[in-house]
């Protein structure tokens, strides 16, 4: 069996809209759980580190699904459309992130929010514009004293660095060569973490670089690129069919997002462990999409905010800001604020764009069905 093959699955994945809002779930809890008004009970390292799990569920989707786009494209194409592939990335990423950073600076000029003050020098520093170069070439995640309101632009940073080196890979190298690269990656970046460690390199620094995060991405990559083989094994099959599994995988990456904060070399070898659960959850529930796990992912609530999922990411931000002393930033309000600002946003901005992403692949005049990147359930 052809193990680099396309993934035999649908258009439309199920339950993975569930998962996106696990992943959004967790990076809210996370951020509500320092809050003004917030149960005392709730601020402690276990909870408020479960953002950085919720993040690793993206990251991992979104290597999976990316990578499942571009082997169908090879697969029906002969190869991967470069161009058309950027531009629905795109489309799919920019409009609501531009839209996002257009309101805070009009804000930040309104004298509403501040964007001058940063959080690990705890100073204020007129560094409003350059940190906007930041987010804008996707280097956030190399700057490490953030300001609150951009915080979260450094999950976005890896993604787009991710979208400019695996399609490339990909295409140049084959999906033969691209999995024993993925693997290298899964194995050699938990000693990069290690180095970066006994370098005494900051703690962002280990949860947020490309080269310390990437695995993450990869271990998704790996899951794609060997689909075929895994669903096809006994023992994977065997592992995956029992109800614990998506139980386990999900105390798996919650255990590793417990500890890090308290256990700082729990980084190094427990986000790969993390990984490892969260991939197990992810091929249960494409597996048995009508068992336990998949039905409450396909019910209502969880479809609907793994749709918001993207926005309600980036406008969770000002709401659950752990300095925030207005009647906005103070649970519980600030939560239903945020869903609020996501909803306004996902109508307005992402939708319409999604559509126009979606007609590129689907052309009314005669052509190819572009079936490769007809991607409903594309990440962020």
């Amino acid at each position: 069996m052809n193990d680099t093959s396309a993934p035999r699955l649908p258009l439309h994945i199920p339950s993975l809209d569930g998962m996106r809002a696990i992943s959004i779930g967790l990076v809210i809890f996370a951020h509500a759980a320092s809050t003004r008004l917030a149960p005392a009970f709730l601020d402690r390292p276990a909870f408020t580190s479960l953002g950085n799990v919720g993040v690793r569920f993206f990251f991992i989707i979104s290597g999976f699904l990316i990578t499942t786009l571009l082997l169908r494209d090879i697969d029906r194409h002969g190869g991967i459309r470069i161009r058309l592939f950027y531009l629905r990335r795109a489309l799919r990423i920019l409009p609501a992130a531009l839209f996002y950073i257009a309101v805070i600076w009009a804000l930040y000029l309104a004298g509403v929010v501040d964007l001058t003050y940063h959080h690990l020098s705890e100073t204020h520093v007129a560094t409003a514009i350059p940190d906007l170069i930041h987010v804008l070439t996707f280097t956030a995640n190399y700057q490490l004293d953030y300001n609150w309101y951009f915080n979260h632009q450094w999950s976005l940073s890896v993604e787009e660095q991710f979208y400019f080196v695996w399609p490339f890979a990909l295409y140049w190298f084959g999906a033969r060569h691209g999995t024993r690269g993925v693997i290298a990656a899964i194995l050699i970046v938990p000693f990069v973490r290690l180095a970066m460690y006994l370098m005494d390199r900051p703690d962002l620094a280990l949860s947020r670089e490309f080269q310390a995060v990437c695995d993450s991405l990869a271990m998704g990559c790996l899951t794609a690129l060997t689909y075929n083989r895994l669903v096809a094994n006994r023992v994977v099959a065997t592992l995956t069919r029992w109800p614990a599994i998506p139980l386990g995988g999900l105390l798996i990456a919650l255990g590793y997002g417990a500890a890090f904060i308290s256990r700082p070399l729990a980084y190094i070898a427990g986000q790969t462990v993390a990984n490892i659960g969260i991939v197990l959850l992810l091929l249960h529930v494409i597996q048995h999409p009508r068992g336990l796990a998949g039905t409450i992912l396909n019910t209502r609530p969880f479809i609907a905010i793994g749709i918001l999922s993207y926005s309600l990411y980036l406008w969770q931000e000002p709401f659950l800001y752990f300095r925030g002393t207005d009647w906005a930033t103070a649970f519980p309000q600030n939560i239903v604020l945020a869903f609020a600002a996501a909803t306004f946003s996902y109508f307005l901005v992402e939708r319409p764009f999604l559509a126009l992403k979606d007609r590129l692949g689907h052309p009314s005049r005669p052509a190819p069905v572009d079936t490769a990147t007809a991607d409903p359930q594309s990440p962020r």
